[in-house]
Formats: structure tokens, sequence, C-alpha cells
């Protein structure tokens, strides 16, 4: 039976369900590639996102909404990096309750030699965007960030979730 209340956009949710049920299926399983430390997907990408913010001085909280994952879920992933050596945690002399975070020399060693591998997964991906304007690749981004937001019980109103 076709699922009229799509439209047009049906394979595209298609898509994008089967990504959510395969990440979500995948994400906890720790990979190696080759890497000494294993890592799930959530565990890299707080390691990624710590790395690309550490200039800003984001607090836990910050950036565990930059992933939007709760921040007890992003604690136990920098608990399992800081485990590892990969990050170190710093305050600001002003303010000893925020807690900082950087990447440690190894963690930064780490993230290079792991990232040609990643890079080399992703190089089929990337191209797919190369016909995109800039305008089309923002209202992709945009798409992208309202659907998640369909899903998110934290937002008022707009989601058919109901936190318990």
């Amino acid at each position: 039976m076709p699922l009229h209340w799509m439209g047009p956009y049906r394979e595209v949710v298609r898509a994008l369900i089967r990504y959510a049920n395969l990440y979500s299926h995948f994400q906890p399983e720790k990979r190696t590639d080759g890497a000494a430390i294993p890592l799930s997907a959530q565990e890299w990408q707080t390691l990624e996102c710590i790395y690309e913010f550490e200039d800003q001085f984001y607090n836990m909280a910050a950036l565990a909404d930059k992933l939007g994952i709760p921040a007890s879920n992003f604690s136990k992933y920098v608990k399992t990096l800081e485990s590892h050596g990969l990050i170190d945690r710093y305050r600001i002399k002003d303010n000893r309750k925020s807690i900082i975070l950087k990447l440690s020399p190894a963690g930064k060693e780490f993230y290079l030699k792991r990232i040609q591998l990643i890079k080399e997964e992703w190089a089929s991906i990337f191209p797919l965007l190369d016909d995109l304007s800039a305008e089309e690749i923002s209202a992709f981004v945009a798409f992208i960030t309202e659907f998640g937001k369909v899903m998110d019980p934290n937002i008022p109103n707009r989601s058919h979730l109901q936190k318990l």
C-alpha cells in the first residue's frame, strides 16, 4: 500500500530511516580499523567533536548538545576516551565548574592516523554532493536538521514522543 502522506519524498524518508536503523544497530560496536584502540561510532564522534571545537572552550554540555546526545552519554564516552589517554580535561581559571576537553598529544596522533581510513570510506559519498549548489546543500542540511527535531523528545511540540 502506498504511503501517500509522504508525497514525492517517500524514497528520501526510506533512505533516512534505513540509515538511522543501520546506524543505531551498528554504532555501539567497537571498531579498530587497524588501530590499537577500539572505539564505537559515538566515541569516535565525541573525539572528533572535541577536536573540532577545542579552541572554542565549549563545556561538556555544549559539546553534547552539538552531537545531539544526552550529557550523561557524552560523559560516558569522555571517560572511555580518557581511559585510552586520548583526551585531557582542563578548567578555566575563573570558572572551576566548567570542564574543557582537548585531545592529548596521543589523541591527536590517533585521530590523524585513523582519519585517513575514514576519508577512504567516505571517498565515494562526498562526490555525490559535488553538483549541488551552496543553496541546495543548505536546504539539505535544513531538511536533515528538521528531520532530527521531529524525533527529538526534548523539543516541545515537535515530537510525537512523550518523555516518561
